[in-house]
């Protein structure tokens, strides 16, 4: 007896999803994402007040002054730094700064920065952009944690290209205690102390 396979109904569709998913997570991963969204979300926040209007009844209430020009050159200049983090993230440290600079200039020049929250906006997007740096793993991930499968950190840089280096951070006191007990007995170091 041969056992068939049960599919439920939208399984695939499920799994179409999961995949979609899997993908797009993989690729917001390679790039600044949140700094391009909130750049983006900036840029809408600085466009829509000078081109609102709001009615209310027979009443119509408008910013249409000269920020209007304003707002729209720096709302696409914005628009095009959120979309260069998320298609050229090498470009990342230029279009940052670009941000972070017309963010503040937007304060002054487009209606208080829409109401501060267009500004706070670009200012996070744009650290987010500046702090972002580029996932350096390799090809595949070491599920022991290390090269020798003891699972510990040698207190290596992760290897790239099979070339370990060293941490930058100082082992003070475990190389205290190594040269301690690998010294013999009244040696006596270089800086004039006893080991």
């Amino acid at each position: 007896m041969s056992k068939t396979s049960k599919t439920r109904p939208g399984g695939s569709n499920r799994q179409r999803l999961a995949r979609g998913r899997v993908v797009f997570r993989d690729w917001r991963r390679t790039r600044p994402f949140w700094a391009g969204l909130f750049t983006l979300i900036a840029a809408l926040l600085l466009l829509y007040p000078p081109y609102a209007s709001l009615k209310f009844g027979d009443l119509e209430v408008s910013l249409r002054t000269t920020a209007g020009i304003t707002a729209l050159v720096i709302g696409m200049v914005l628009i095009a730094c959120g979309i260069s983090f998320w298609l050229r993230p090498e470009l990342r440290l230029p279009a940052g700064i670009v941000t972070l600079v017309l963010s503040v200039v937007a304060v002054v020049t487009v209606n208080l920065g829409s109401l501060l929250i267009g500004t706070t906006m670009g200012l996070i997007g744009a650290a987010l952009a500046i702090a972002w740096s580029p996932n350096r793993r390799s090809g595949k991930r070491d599920s022991a944690g290390s090269a020798d499968g003891s699972g510990e950190s040698s207190g290596a840089a992760p290897a790239r290209d099979g070339v370990s280096k060293p941490s930058p951070v100082p082992r003070e006191r475990a190389g205290a205690e190594r040269d301690e007990a690998t010294s013999p007995a009244g040696a006596v170091r270089i800086d004039g102390g006893e080991a």
